[in-house]
């Protein structure tokens, strides 16, 4: 049997959501912006988001996978809406961002439009778990403790505390 231990409420993920969108409204100012959010994990962050900036924005959505192969991670681009980013500003949102190598390759991908600028944006910031040097540009929490994140989009699968509008460890009794 597990437990869930809440580490961040539906209100401390609102104020600090309300906090980037804020940075990036001032640091992009006018200019065009277009949020990719990496699935299924980014669905809420980036809903969430997108309705807390001040002007309008732009979104697509992503899946790209990994696995291990014989000489690394292999990376697949399994799912992309027809996500145009020339001459425009991208933010990637990710769920968790720790090893970097699925968004190191899908910013390799990307770049191949040209955009303007592509950027992380980061829900949990894990950046001792990085393989790769790269960095998000904002992120949400970055004190989150070691464990099984549920809630706010993430989970198992099956329906189980995805829906959650918190941010939870599970831990084991």
């Amino acid at each position: 049997m597990s437990k869930l231990r809440v580490i961040y409420s539906a209100d401390d993920i609102s104020e600090r959501l309300s906090e980037i969108a804020s940075a990036i409204a001032e640091d992009y100012g006018d200019r065009e912006l277009v949020l990719v959010g990496m699935l299924k994990g980014a669905a809420f962050f980036l809903a969430d988001l997108a309705r807390l900036m001040p002007r309008p924005v732009d979104y697509e959505f992503v899946n790209v996978t990994s696995s291990p192969g014989d000489h690394g991670e292999t990376v697949n681009l399994t799912f992309a809406t027809q996500v145009d980013v020339a001459d425009r500003n991208v933010l990637i949102l990710k769920d968790v961002f720790h090893s970097g190598v699925t968004e190191n390759y899908l910013i390799t991908h990307l770049s191949q439009q040209n955009p303007a600028s592509i950027e992380v944006v980061a829900m949990v910031d894990k950046p001792q778990l990085r393989s790769v040097n790269l960095n998000a540009k904002y992120s949400v929490f970055d004190d989150v403790p070691d464990g099984f994140l549920v809630g706010y989009g993430l989970g198992p699968g099956h329906g189980e505390h995805t829906n959650r509008p918190d941010l939870c460890i599970v831990e084991k009794d």
